[in-house]
């Protein structure tokens, strides 16, 4: 892949990322690669100003696109460009980083890989989440991590009726439900107690309720074809559909969201030294104990 035009998304108020900004434009200057930055008040106050595009242009005119801070800029990133098929290349400076595989202190050495044409992506599919009011659709929303149903603002339970491919499963009490992808498992879900799921593992997705009422309900694994409709049978108003912590919609007792499969789906620049396995570890502290008894 030939390299002319790089798009590089930032928090758009996080100012701790200039400095490297600063480093990571010189790099790309050398290359006299093409930057663009998006309009951001931040970037348009500072020296970069020279590099801010407009939107089509950041979006649809670029050849690989570069994601600095944490997870959540990663997720607001990929949702911009998961219609363009390019790669991401994603610097961590949050503090988990499961998709910001690549440190601060490395990613020069490894975009250079990236221009010499060595580098692996990971295909990460989306799943898509459609409210419906009165047997009408409202919308439909596309996730790469999870997917909320929250109560919001109310302190007591809500009551959701669930069905899978047209079939009842039951019907709980609780603080809400996550649906998850398998990319999304080790966030919101795992917090959650849901189970982690390998990201390859790309026909499946998480089924988690949040604080049931009831020991008997648990998460469930389900296969990617599966039709799940969400129907709140409690009569609040105002409740809250979550979209990989980006977007909400308000959602009332009687709504239904159907969450499936969808068509869209993202690539992820993985690092060439760091399996999930690896990254697991580092990022959960898996080992440590055993590794300061070693020591000691």
């Amino acid at each position: 892949m030939k390299i002319q035009y790089i798009s590089i998304n930032i928090r758009h108020d996080d100012e701790s990322t200039l400095p490297l900004l600063d480093e990571l434009i010189e790099y790309l200057r050398k290359k006299r690669v093409c930057i663009q930055l998006p309009d951001y008040q931040m970037i348009g106050d500072s020296r970069f100003a020279e590099y801010i595009v407009d939107n089509d242009n950041f979006i649809n005119r670029t050849d690989c696109i570069v994601a600095i801070g944490g997870d959540g800029t990663f997720l607001r990133t990929a949702r911009l460009f998961v219609d363009t098929g390019k790669p991401i290349f994603g610097i961590n400076r949050g503090r988990m980083g499961f998709l910001t595989e690549f440190g601060p202190d490395e990613y020069l050495q490894y975009l250079e890989d990236i221009f010499s044409g060595r580098y692996r992506t990971a295909e990460r599919p989306l799943l898509s989440a459609t409210h419906r009011r009165k047997g009408k659709d409202t919308g439909t929303l596309c996730f790469l991590n999870d997917a909320v149903i929250s109560k919001g603002a109310f302190s007591r339970a809500i009551r959701i009726e669930l069905e899978i491919d047209g079939e009842s499963l039951n019907a709980y009490s609780g603080d809400g439900l996550i649906v998850a992808t398998s990319t999304g498992s080790t966030a919101y879900s795992l917090s959650a107690g849901g189970p982690i799921v390998v990201p390859a593992t790309k026909d499946v997705f998480i089924l988690n309720p949040v604080c049931p009422h009831t020991l008997a309900m648990r998460s469930m694994i389900l296969p990617s074809t599966s039709i799940v409709k969400a129907r709140i049978l409690s009569e609040f108003k105002n409740l809250l559909l979550t979209i990989d912590g980006q977007e909400a919609i308000r959602i009332d007792g009687e709504d239904e969201v159907l969450f499936h499969q969808s068509d869209k789906k993202i690539l992820l620049i993985t690092h060439p030294r760091k399996n999930f396995y690896a990254i697991l570890q580092e990022k959960l502290g898996w080992g440590e104990s055993h590794a300061l008894r070693t020591e000691n």
